[in-house]
């Protein structure tokens, strides 16, 4: 049994007073003696028991309504139940915020870029034509023009001098580039990795920030968090080229209602500034993602902002072919002859992640009897033999991809069939 808490032996005390009785309208044991004849000694008894209700009052006030719990009771009423803002200074460790610059590296040409997005064709091709190309161009003339500040000389001069009029005769048809874009789509289709192959692509500096990352529980401090992170990223965007990938951008920006509180409309007003604010910093291109795009503030879609818009579905038949070839053949993982084709089709409505999360799981269940063999290497007794036939196969496949349902069943999809048919 557990112990009363403060609050319930101060409540006891106060309800089993016979002041309190009194005043609920409950007999007491001396309610006989209330009488015109004795009212002078009821008087002292009633202003005794005022006194007393005063000074229970007094320690309830003291040691339960607290500022902190007055607000939240207010919040309550008011019929908003979130937390009130702290308000003070928050520590060091609650300013931070980090920015982490990722520089990708050419390791292995089967994966990099584009190479490692399995189908995709036409988005792929969409975004080649009308963002990789200019943009690596754009960024091409600009790296030669500080070079050729740093190191002059006659070739490079020359190379310079040329691509300057090749960059000048595309520059006449005033062709915009889009420097935001909106992934839209299911969890798991790949929004976050497909950025990272353009970052790839590009050759460019990939900045990741998870947008609840954001929020503080002190007054204005998500406000100064988002002024302080964009400053920063654009002080980096001077010296580089750099993708910045905003991910759930919902979080933050979610659509405004009449009973939205006034800090929210501070953060959102903050970020819609900054983001206004980007085209000073040409070497930046934002990309957003989110898998509620019903849920987003209408204001960020508005021309100028994220003008361009991709829906990111699941992966088609070849896609996932495609797929199972990336997370097994392609990562050296031990296999027998799989049938692609046939794990395609038994997968039908996955999307990438679920594919990931299968071959993942097959190659713990096929390396798991490697691990028993530990005793055996340690005495002695491990043979060629007993490292012979570890490989994923057909059936053990099979039966995975039958314990692992589509993530999309928990998905509702006409979200998205509706959402791009009302920005149409």
């Amino acid at each position: 049994m557990t112990n009363p808490s403060p609050f319930d032996e101060f409540f006891k005390n106060i309800s089993s007073s016979p002041e309190f009785r009194a005043l609920t309208g409950e007999k007491t044991t001396n309610s006989a003696d209330f009488s015109f004849e004795n009212l002078e000694k009821n008087l002292r008894e009633i202003e005794a028991s005022t006194a007393k209700a005063n000074d229970l009052m007094r320690q309830f006030d003291t040691n339960f309504a607290t500022e902190d719990a007055k607000k939240i009771g207010n919040s309550v009423q008011n019929g908003n139940d979130k937390t009130p803002p702290k308000t003070g200074k928050p520590t060091d460790d609650e300013l931070k915020i980090t920015i982490e610059v990722r520089r990708p590296e050419k390791k292995n040409p089967e994966t990099w870029g584009f190479n490692g997005v399995a189908g995709m064709t036409d988005l792929k091709r969409e975004l080649n034509e009308s963002f990789i190309k200019p943009l690596k161009f754009k960024f091409l003339i600009e790296k030669l023009r500080q070079n050729s500040e740093k190191n002059a000389n006659e070739k490079s001069e020359k190379n310079t001098e040329l691509l300057e009029k090749l960059y000048s005769e595309y520059e006449k048809f005033k062709i915009s580039i889009p420097t935001g874009m909106l992934l839209y789509g299911p969890p798991g289709t790949g929004k976050t990795f497909i950025t990272k192959k353009l970052a790839e692509e590009i050759e460019c500096g990939f900045v990741s920030k998870n947008m609840g990352e954001f929020g503080s529980s002190y007054l204005h401090q998500t406000t100064k968090n988002i002024k302080d992170f964009f400053d920063g990223v654009k002080k980096i965007a001077e010296n580089e080229p750099i993708i910045l990938f905003l991910d759930e951008i919902d979080s933050l920006l979610s659509a405004r209602t009449n009973n939205v509180d006034s800090n929210k409309a501070e953060e959102v007003s903050q970020f819609l500034q900054e983001f206004n604010a980007l085209e000073e910093a040409k070497n930046l291109i934002v990309i957003a993602a989110t898998n509620r795009p019903d849920h987003l503030d209408s204001a960020i879609l508005r021309s100028g902002r994220l003008d361009k818009k991709i829906y990111i579905g699941p992966p088609d038949e070849t896609a996932r072919e495609e797929l199972f070839r990336m997370y097994i053949e392609k990562m050296g993982r031990p296999h027998e002859k799989l049938d692609y084709h046939e794990l395609a089709i038994l997968t039908t409505n996955y999307v990438s992640a679920d594919i990931e999360a299968i071959c993942d799981e097959v190659a713990r269940d096929a390396s798991r009897n490697l691990l028993d063999l530990i005793d055996e290497a340690e005495s002695g007794a491990l043979t060629e033999k007993h490292l012979e036939n570890h490989k994923i196969t057909m059936e053990m496949l099979r039966e995975t991809i039958l314990e692992m349902p589509s993530s999309l069943k928990m998905v509702d999809m006409s979200i998205y069939e509706n959402w791009l048919a009302k920005i149409s």
